[in-house]
């Protein structure tokens, strides 16, 4: 049975801009947050600034690592200038390449479950996909996916790589295959901004290819749940009483968390639209979630940018 339990949350040290990215490094020994023109390195264990990576972008949004790997995609730029991703080798933390190929900012960067492709959105209306070289880190545009009416806030790949969604401001969400980029479907069920994807994670003895649960949030104050490979959209979860903007899977993909303006974080059963538990993160808006790859704390941001960490075995 979940519990509220506010007295294992640890507060970090806050910073001046709004937490808008978030990413734990692959083997657990950072989170990665977005400050101003650079990167906070934070304890795993109570949230707290450890060390700085210089990123000289006017606004930073998102982060992601390569799934066991060794490089850190930061999307950021100038918006309504230029849109950028650098690419880190996080050996070494330094960039190792720079994708410049958006009119406005990069909103969110995803990698697909191998590491190989990564996608980029962009508040030009568009997204990308970029991949990697086999006798090299470096990355090469594949193709472009254009077809929003408004800035695509969130991107991410399907467990099987065979697709990949988008989400946006137009309040769709569209399914686009990762060989060739043709889009194979759009959902049109939400009401206002679409702001976050998050695939369902694969159990061990689960098949890849088998049709993925995606979650969405939206200004319209639900989180929706999807299979995008057979389209359908399978429930809707309307308990937020203000818009979502973060979502991430629990790592055994049987619950989900959500936040965003409110201030409080949700994890729902990922197979009804059961609250489990939830709890008061902020006084301000929460704009970031990130989850442990042992699946054991939470990390928050929010607007006064402050990250928060809480540990998931005290749920239980």
């Amino acid at each position: 049975m979940f519990g509220l339990v506010n007295s294992n949350l640890t507060a970090a040290e806050p910073i001046a801009v709004p937490i808008t990215a978030l990413a734990f490094s692959p083997d657990g020994s950072a989170l990665i947050s977005n400050g101003s023109r650079r990167l906070d390195v934070r304890s795993v264990h109570d949230g707290s600034v450890n060390s700085h990576v210089a990123c000289d972008l006017p606004k930073i949004t998102a982060a992601a690592f390569q799934p066991h790997g060794d490089i850190l995609a930061v999307a950021g730029g100038e918006p309504s200038v230029r849109g950028e991703v650098r690419l880190f080798d996080w050996r070494t933390q330094k960039v190792s390449q720079r994708l410049t190929n958006q009119d406005d900012v990069a909103t969110s960067v995803a990698f697909n479950r191998s590491g190989t492709l990564l996608g980029v959105a962009s508040a030009d209306h568009s997204a990308s996909v970029w991949r990697m070289a086999t006798d090299s880190a470096n990355f090469t545009r594949i193709f472009t996916l254009a077809g929003h009416a408004g800035p695509v806030l969130a991107i991410a790949f399907s467990p099987a790589d065979r697709t990949v969604v988008t989400a946006s401001a137009d309040r769709s969400i569209k399914v686009w295959s990762t060989e060739d980029g043709r889009l194979l479907r759009t959902f049109n069920h939400h009401l206002e901004s679409v702001n976050a994807l998050a695939f369902r994670p694969l159990a061990a003895a689960e098949d890849p290819a088998s049709p993925r649960a995606c979650a969405s949030a939206s200004d319209d104050r639900t989180v929706r749940i999807w299979q995008p490979e057979i389209g359908r959209m399978v429930r809707i979860i309307r308990q937020h009483r203000a818009p979502a903007f973060a979502l991430v899977y629990a790592a055994d993909g049987r619950s989900v968390f959500s936040a965003g303006k409110e201030g409080r974080i949700r994890r729902f059963d990922a197979d009804s639209d059961t609250l489990l538990t939830e709890w008061s993160a902020s006084t301000d808006w929460i704009y970031a979630l990130a989850l442990s790859p042992d699946g054991m704390k939470l990390a928050s941001g929010d607007w006064s940018g402050t990250v928060l960490l809480r540990d998931l075995t005290m749920d239980k």
